[in-house]
């Protein structure tokens, strides 16, 4: 079973449709003439590839996932592992629906309910795979609410073993630069309840009904003190409130929050000063995120989703050098597509503009890249940007 279990695994490791095919019909072939109940790992390895199709733009298997759970934990009769949780907790959320997400959320409680001991410690510890495939999830369907209540579980320390000798580096859930990649995600994704242009304003009323209010007004005694009638400014202080957004403004200012605590940790690691933001995060939770491209990448489609294209240009060209981050090909396609969606018509202008500026620099990294790396550029990047540079000039 191991040698098959190396096979199989070489198999699944190849970016290839035929090698994954080849992969199931060893396993089939397996138990069909050699070992016809697997062990916990091969069943684990199986249902991981569930949740990693081929290509990044097909879903997930949760179906066939779900069937060999079914089959190993119930007619095997096999105790899973950690490590098969996170297999089908990654399977069911990276479905993309809700149904399969809720499956997710299930399993993850199942994990931290079952097998605990005479204190109430569970066996199986999540850790921060686990929490990654919640998130994986959560980003889907635009659930905010649920993944800030992960990144909040994850502050506290929630989901690992409480027990006094487990504070060491593996007692603890490291928030790395995947996790808040999937934050990102999650922001971009959301739709906030409010909707200014579905906001009805009230009539004004009649100038005989004002005059009536304002003598009822005067009849009245004054024996509480007058409010002032300017508009109380809301607070631009940094917040991080328990209910999520409510608008596209506020969305920008929370993760703009967030971005600012990544610096703070990263640069207060070896130092006593405490943070100058008082948000609910303590003890410096986020000084191991790395800022890589991808998370400027993810924290600029925030900005394409829930801001002006005037702003998400600005920002695009000033917050790689801000950080001392190098952009890839996928952020200059991302950029492309963000202008070939725009359909009103005070951002054209300003969309035309940003596309050419994007082209540009997208065929000089192209170039940089066929000169220095021997490694050909994916056909299918090079595609998505022609396409958005050709909707662009149509629009």
């Amino acid at each position: 079973m191991h040698t098959y279990t190396s096979v199989i695994t070489s198999l699944f490791s190849r970016p290839s449709s035929l090698a994954r095919a080849q992969g199931w019909d060893m396993f089939a072939h397996m138990r069909y003439v050699a070992h016809p109940k697997p062990d916990v790992l091969l069943y684990t390895l199986m249902i991981r590839a569930c949740a990693s199709p081929i290509n990044t733009r097909y879903p997930s298997e949760p179906e066939k996932a779900l069937d060999l759970w079914t089959e190993m934990t119930q007619d095997q009769k096999i105790i899973p592992t950690v490590g098969s949780y996170n297999a089908i907790i990654l399977a069911c959320a990276r479905s993309g629906t809700k149904t399969y997400v809720n499956e997710a959320l299930r399993l993850a409680r199942q994990m931290l309910d079952s097998h605990r001991d005479a204190h109430g410690f569970p066996a199986f510890r999540p850790d921060r795979k686990t929490f990654c495939a919640l998130l994986e999830g959560a980003k889907r369907i635009g659930d905010l609410g649920r993944a800030r209540w992960i990144l909040a579980e994850m502050v506290r320390g929630r989901g690992v073993d409480s027990k006094e000798e487990d504070t060491g580096k593996d007692g603890q859930v490291e928030i790395d630069e995947e996790v808040m990649m999937h934050m990102f995600h999650t922001y971009a994704a959301y739709r906030p309840p409010f909707q200014r242009a579905a906001t009805k304003l009230l009539e004004e009323k009649p100038a005989l009904q004002q005059q009536q209010q304002q003598q009822q007004k005067q009849q009245q005694p004054c024996s509480q003190p007058t409010i002032p009638t300017t508009a109380v400014e809301a607070d631009d202080a940094p917040s991080f409130a328990h209910i999520p957004p409510q608008s596209r403004s506020e969305v920008i200012r929370e993760v703009k929050v967030l971005l600012q605590r990544i610096i703070e940790d990263r640069n207060s690691t070896n130092s006593t000063s405490t943070p100058t933001l008082s948000l609910p995060f303590s003890d410096r939770k986020f000084k191991n995120v790395d800022i890589t491209t991808r998370l400027i990448a993810s924290y600029l489609s925030i900005f394409y989703k829930h801001a002006s294209l005037e702003t998400s240009r600005d920002l695009f060209w000033k917050i790689f050098e801000e950080h001392g981050v190098v952009r890839s090909l996928r952020v200059y396609v991302e950029g492309l597509e963000r202008c070939a969606n725009t359909r009103r018509g005070t951002d054209r202008a300003v969309a035309l503009k940003f596309a050419d500026e994007l082209w540009i620099k997208w065929r000089e990294t192209e170039q940089a890249l066929k000169t220095h790396d021997a490694k050909p550029s994916d056909p299918r990047l090079i595609e998505r940007a022609h396409v958005a540079m050709i909707r662009v000039l149509a629009v």
